[in-house]
């Protein structure tokens, strides 16, 4: 993260957008202010500059340092507290998907310690909403074992606030039922929601800085996209016999280029019940996938004897490093694999020798989205063969071999969840003796094309709780070549 500028970036806007939620300030560090240690556990440190943490309450003439102080300003509140549910909601989405099911869960314990500047008198700590007693302690219950717990301790100096969040892969029930989900959000907005007031006689009100707003207040979309592109040469060779006079050679080879645009989207439903009060459902869910790929598919056979077989191996899978990026304080990594196999089909009436092959390009946009009560997909799709060769047969003999490449594209978070693509171009070689000195050739190809979403975690149960789903989206095929060979 420190070396990739990018990557740093979208944490010092998701890290800092949690603190101005909590705080109504945007604080600043670099990358020389983050260190990292590990031992049994990885750490990271950082420190920041926060301006505009300390307020000043001119009519009880004292200082205030307010958590979630939202009400004295309704309209912002309108605004804001929506986007910190969201913001919550989304992190516990990607740590469940993480998780997969409610049999794992992960327990984030969090200290929170404030140290008031050196003369201060702490005269108070009170609720930050009106619907709050005396705050002490908190509990936040979004169902199937989720929950969020804090308590508050008062200190000489200040305060100590310890919070303990779980989350498992299962269901949050009670946030999934609109009308218990109020509830839940109500409980989410009173968490840990207080001010601290205090005296000091040596701080002056005027030499307070200012508040410093965060970008979230004006730009949130809840949407990623990636990118991840490979290109290379595979060749495998499949040998087989049936008897020490009947022998088949296939060598499938195939150069690809593949380029793969990926996002995600989370559209969040709110209904307005009330001042500070709002009840939540999953509106939309859309996950798409974008794949270009170039491939020159050759089948090079050579065969003894009469014959019948199918051949089919693994080619290769390509996974490229993981795109990583963070959701709060949450590291997230997207990661692309395209895993390729070769099936040869080969039917020979007599010993021959020939190949076969063809450039092909697809170009196929994929779009999955659930509405809030179904699921549908949409898709555009292009797909063309060029420069077609057939080789002369080596002897006047009839002749079915195909050749399938199947592809599998995938663009998983934490490789567990996310959406896929399959397609399955293919490439068929007949041979027809027509008279006693005339060879008939054709050359045909197509392909199958499916893709769906795989499922897991939060996700999975806002989703019709379905692990994953898929469609069959075209089935295609052309005539590429016919001639003849005389002989």
């Amino acid at each position: 993260m420190t070396a990739d500028q990018k990557l740093f970036d979208n944490f010092l806007y998701e890290a800092t957008k949690e603190y101005y939620f909590l705080y109504g300030t945007t604080p600043n560090f670099s990358v020389k202010d983050i260190k990292f240690s590990a031992d049994k556990t990885f750490t990271a440190t950082i420190v920041m500059k926060v301006e505009g943490l300390v307020s000043y309450d001119k009519d009880k003439n004292r200082f205030v340092i307010a958590r979630k102080r939202f009400e004295n300003n309704e309209k912002l509140a309108d605004l804001l507290l929506p986007k910190y549910f969201e913001s919550q909601i989304e992190e516990n989405i990607f740590i469940a998907s993480f998780l997969k099911s409610e049999k794992n869960s992960l327990v984030t314990e969090r200290t929170v310690e404030l140290v008031l500047p050196e003369g201060s008198k702490l005269e108070e700590i009170s609720p930050a909403f009106v619907s709050k007693t005396q705050p002490s302690s908190w509990y936040v219950d979004f169902g199937g074992g989720n929950t969020y717990k804090a308590e508050l301790k008062k200190t000489e100096k200040g305060f100590i606030l310890k919070e303990t969040m779980v989350i498992n892969g299962g269901a949050p029930k009670n946030l999934m039922d609109e009308k218990s989900s109020v509830n839940v959000l109500q409980s989410l907005r009173d968490y840990t929601a207080f001010e601290i007031a205090f005296s000091n006689e040596k701080m002056k009100p005027d030499a307070l800085t200012e508040t410093v707003e965060h970008k979230v207040k004006s730009d949130f979309s809840g949407n990623w996209a990636f990118s991840a592109s490979q290109s290379g040469q595979k060749t495998l060779t499949f040998t087989t016999s049936t008897t020490p006079s009947v022998q088949v050679t296939a060598t499938a080879r195939i150069d690809t280029s593949l380029t793969m645009q990926v996002s995600l989207l989370i559209d969040h439903g709110w209904v307005k019940t009330g001042m500070f009060s709002w009840s939540w459902r999953l509106k939309r869910f859309e996950a798409s996938v974008s794949p270009t790929i170039t491939i020159k598919p050759l089948l090079d056979i050579n065969v003894t004897g009469t014959l019948e077989r199918t051949l089919s191996a693994d080619l290769f899978t390509y996974r490229p490093s993981p795109i990583y990026f963070s959701i709060s304080f949450v590291p997230v990594w997207l990661q692309f694999e395209f895993t390729v196999n070769a099936e040869v089909y080969v039917k020979f009436s007599a010993g021959v020798s020939f190949n076969v092959s063809t450039n092909y390009s697809h170009y196929a946009s994929l779009k999955f989205t659930y509405d809030g009560s179904t699921w549908n997909y949409s898709a555009s799709r292009n797909a063309s063969y060029s420069g077609p060769s057939f080789s002369k047969p080596t002897a006047k003999a009839g002749v079915t071999e195909k050749l399938s490449l199947p592809f599998t594209l995938s663009a998983y978070i934490y490789s567990v969840a996310g959406p896929f693509m399959r397609l399955s171009p293919w490439l068929k070689a007949e041979t027809t003796v027509s008279t006693s000195n005339r060879l008939d050739a054709k050359l045909t190809g197509g392909l199958t094309l499916s893709g769906g979403v795989q499922m897991a975690g939060w996700l999975k149960a806002f989703c019709d709780n379905l692990p994953s789903v898929e469609y069959n989206i075209w089935t295609w095929e052309t005539t590429l070549y016919q001639t003849s060979f005389t002989y």
